[in-house]
């Protein structure tokens, strides 16, 4: 593998992998210090929407431009992408945690697929079958354990994991049409931005009950510094290095990650059925994102 390569892959798999350790975060917040999700993702939010946009700003971009030439786009953007992706991932991770959450959420390609064929009004390639196929395998083994009919998670959690999937191909199709004319740091800024005002409008965090300690310090830290800016950085750099491609192929690294911390870090229990469904998940969106 030549240098750059190398470079490239290392950035992608250093993102995904801050990703997944940034769910962990989210649940250690909820389950021991006792946040509510709505005011984890309020702050996050503002937190990135500010950051983002500071460096916009200091780059000297046109704040205003998406919000004076793009509104409509923007706001489908923020309300059905962002807003809906985030909302339900958080919710699926207290329904159950952040490794299955994170799991069901990567079923987007899938998604994003049959939003496509019904755009072009054509019919599926054998490889998108097969993808489709390990997306739905991947998902019945997770929500089942393989034990048959009966749910080993709650309908809640997969309601949200599968619901924020949808959320997540929207804001992957949108932000595609924004990326064409604006900076990425730009549409994340004022979409996170524009979530936390959602967010403050129909959720209304509190931070009534939670706990403020080093340990908060050290899950936000990793939530916000790690799990948001550097993971975002090194993953858009490594598009320099490799193409975009397999970056996304690359990037389904991320619910491996999440599993692994999830164990690790969080004591959870993964069983060898769980791991199969995650893995058939993983092969799918490597399949999806395979040039032909």
């Amino acid at each position: 593998m030549e240098r750059r390569k190398k470079i490239g892959v290392g950035m992608v798999l250093l993102g995904a992998g801050l990703w997944g350790s940034s769910s962990n975060s989210v649940e250690y917040l909820m389950v021991h210090q006792h946040f509510t999700w709505a005011a984890i993702l309020f702050w996050r939010m503002v937190c990135t929407g500010m950051v983002f946009l500071g460096t916009c700003l200091y780059q000297k971009q046109d704040l205003l431009a998406p919000l004076k030439n793009d509104w409509k786009w923007l706001l489908k953007f923020v309300l059905l992408g962002m807003y809906l992706m985030q909302v339900t991932f958080f919710k699926s991770i207290y329904y159950s945690n952040a490794a299955t959450a994170t799991v069901l959420q990567y079923t987007m390609p899938a998604i994003l697929l049959f939003m496509y064929l019904i755009k072009e009004r054509r019919r599926p390639t054998r490889r998108e079958v097969v993808a489709v196929v390990l997306a739905l395998v991947g998902t019945a083994l997770i929500a089942t354990k393989g034990e048959g009919a009966a749910l080993a998670i709650s309908q809640e959690a997969l309601f949200y994991g599968i619901l924020g999937a949808f959320g997540m191909a929207f804001y992957t199709a949108y932000a595609a049409v924004l990326l064409k004319k604006y900076s990425c740091f730009l549409i994340l800024g004022w979409g996170s931005l524009g979530n936390a005002l959602l967010l403050g409008i129909f959720n209304h965090p509190s931070l009534e009950g939670a706990l403020f300690d080093l340990h908060t310090a050290e899950a936000f830290g990793i939530l916000f510094v790690l799990g948001t800016l550097v993971a975002y950085y090194v993953y858009l750099e490594s598009t320099k290095y490799i193409p975009p491609a397999e970056t996304g192929a690359l990037a389904a690294f991320e619910p491996l990650s999440a599993y692994f911390f999830s164990v690790v870090v969080m004591g959870n229990k993964v069983g060898p059925v769980e791991m199969l469904g995650a893995l058939c998940i993983m092969v799918m969106v490597g399949v999806l994102a395979r040039n032909d």
